[in-house]
């Protein structure tokens, strides 16, 4: 009688432990590098960085070295040739739409950003892989 209780125990130990199945609770995530161009260095009164996404129709302008903001892009257009940045894009932000015209040298990155063809900043300009 022991023994039949001890093979009974045992039995649905076993049964327990293979019986379970785990589940995937958790999404897996689509986090992958994506190539943006990078403006820093910008003089005057705006933001600290900004990233414009390439493959998306993103804009990231951080307003400190922490603080991010996310805006839509529409007509986006890369000109650049072999030697300098051409780059045109709108920035989306509700109703309001800001004009961004980058000219800038490859070699040395030094450029402008002209803002809505009235504000002229200097920058610098690279290109850079970001996870999204």
């Amino acid at each position: 009688m022991k023994n039949l209780v001890k093979y009974f125990g045992i039995s649905l130990i076993i049964l327990a432990s293979f019986g379970c199945e785990e589940e995937a609770n958790f999404i897996e995530p689509t986090i992958e590098l994506t190539t943006v161009y990078s403006l820093t260095n910008i003089s005057g009164n705006t933001p600290v960085k900004i990233n414009i996404y390439r493959n998306k129709n993103l804009i990231i302008e951080y307003a400190s070295g922490v603080n991010p903001l996310s805006f839509s892009s529409a007509n986006y257009s890369d000109t650049s040739t072999d030697t300098n940045y051409e780059i045109s894009v709108s920035k989306v932000d509700n109703q309001n739409t800001v004009s961004y015209v980058i000219s800038a040298d490859k070699v040395s990155g030094s450029g402008t950003l002209t803002i809505d063809a009235t504000s002229v900043h200097n920058i610098s300009i690279s290109e850079e892989e970001v996870y999204n």
